[in-house]
């Protein structure tokens, strides 16, 4: 996912970051957003929490919070 092509139908912007709109437990949303990002990579599979490989919650480069996850690395340039 690139800035503009996309990530705000799932993220919002904080600081330089983005981060996730649905909370921890909107699978479909999590599963969209993986399917559109260019930069997914499978995090370990002990660190899964969706059966379904492809989704933000599986990636990488997500770090939880409360509420939600952050990505790391679609990064806000400025």
């Amino acid at each position: 996912m690139n800035k503009g092509s996309g990530m705000q139908q799932w993220f919002v912007q904080v600081n330089d970051l983005w981060q996730f709109n649905f909370g921890v437990e909107d699978y479909l949303a999590a599963r969209e957003a993986a399917a559109a990002c260019q930069k997914f990579i499978s995090d370990d599979e002990d660190e899964h929490t969706d059966n379904v490989l492809r989704s933000c919650y599986n990636c990488m480069y997500r770090r939880w919070q409360p509420s939600s996850f952050q990505c790391y690395k679609a990064r806000v340039k400025k």
